[in-house]
Order: C-alpha cells, then structure tokens, then sequence
C-alpha cells in the first residue's frame, strides 16, 4: 500500500507537498481546540461542542496520514516542529459576532473547499495509500465543514447578525474567486495529480464549481433563517 518508487525530483517535490499539507493538518488541531473553547464562551449547544472536539480529533490523523505520505517520498521521517501559539486575548474571542465571522472564512467557505478539492485528489490518485487517506480526509473535513454551517445556522438565531454575515459571507466569496484567477492561469502538473496532489489549474476548477454550486447558494438559504424571538 505505499507508493511505489519515483523519479528523484518528483519524490522530493511530492515529500514538500505532503509536508505542507501536514503542517496546516497540525496547525487545524489548534484551530479547533481554539473553536471548542469559542463554542463554551458563546454557549452553544453541546452537540456543536461534542463535533468541535471530534473535528480536533480528525485533524491529529490528518497530520499524522500527511506527514506519513511525506516520510514515504522522502525516504525519510518527516514530522511537525514547534506551533507558534498566539497569546492575544483577540485569538480566543468569544465575542459572538467575531466567532461567527472566523466560522463562515475558515469552515462555511475554506472547509468546504477543501473537501471538495480532498474528494477530487483522491479520485485522481493513482496510488492507493494516498487514495485512502485523502478518501478520510474529505469525510471529515466536509462533517467538519457542516459543523461550521450548522455553527452560523444557530448564531444567526441567537442575534442580528444577518447583515455581518452576508457582507463576510461576500467577502470570503470574493476572495476565493480571486485565488480561482490566479490558479486558472498556472500550469498544470498532472504528475502531481496521481499521487493525490491537487495542482492550480485543478485547485481553479474545483473552487469554482463548489462556490457556483454549494457554497453561494447555501449561504443565501442560510441567510433566510428567522431569528428566535
């Protein structure tokens, strides 16, 4: 099940990527350790608190299937180092509206993506190690994305937040869309694709399709929830 032998630079192109991706994997352990004390702060429902610890869990294995994918094409142990830590008080806000506002960025929008585009680099891998945990890690990271909608869902009727909400909703929107510019006119590494790396050119498509069809119109759906009197 490990990836059969490949060109030197390849090998060590492949080793930096699935480094790179062990290293966000590890510093999403932070985030939700982050998100669960948010969650307390703000008093959510212990059903959204209970996702938030297990989504913590999820992104331990993802570091560690990443960073193993990396050894296997270096040759070598790769591993995390030190995480810097922000200390500022604004890091764990539990401020509502601000809660909220990092939510709809980081998993309305950036969670959901990054399913979409784990989903596709399984389905183009060519090995089956890397099939199999990216085929996990798009389980999860799309549960992990409905937690954040389910997240803003309840906020929204907890407090007037409608307009904050679509403006950052726009904001993230816009964004992505201008990462989806840049990547269209990159060239493409199909060598990367088939051992589960998504290149800019595919990363482009994937991103356009998932804001076009899920995440623009679930946002304005999502917009539409009353507020609790």
């Amino acid at each position: 099940l490990t990836p059969s032998p490949v060109a030197a630079e390849l090998a060590a192109e492949l080793a930096a990527d699935w480094t790179h991706i062990g290293q966000l994997e590890h510093a999403s352990v932070a985030a939700f350790a982050r998100f669960v004390l948010q969650l307390l702060g703000v008093g959510a429902p212990p059903s959204l608190v209970l996702a938030a610890q297990q989504a913590l869990a999820d992104e331990v294995e993802h570091a560690r299937l990443a960073f193993g994918l990396a050894s296997l094409y270096a040759g070598a142990g790769v591993g995390p180092g030190p995480l810097a830590i922000p200390t500022a008080a604004s890091t764990t806000t539990t401020e509502l509206a601000a809660v909220v506002d990092a939510v709809i960025r980081e998993a309305c929008v950036g969670e959901t993506l990054a399913a979409f585009e784990a989903r596709e680099a399984a389905a183009q891998s060519e090995v089956p190690a890397v099939r199999a945990a990216l085929t996990k890690i798009a389980d999860d990271e799309l549960r992990h994305a409905e937690l954040g909608w389910r997240f803003v869902q309840w906020a929204l009727t907890r407090a007037d937040m409608g307009a904050q909400a679509r403006a950052t909703f726009a904001a993230a929107v816009a964004e992505a869309r201008s990462g989806v510019a840049r990547d269209a006119l990159a060239a493409a590494a199909p060598q990367l694709r088939a051992h589960g790396v998504v290149d800019a050119p595919l990363r482009a498509e994937i991103w356009a399709q998932g804001l076009r069809e899920v995440i623009e119109p679930c946002a304005a759906a999502l917009l539409t929830v009353p507020r609790a009197a």
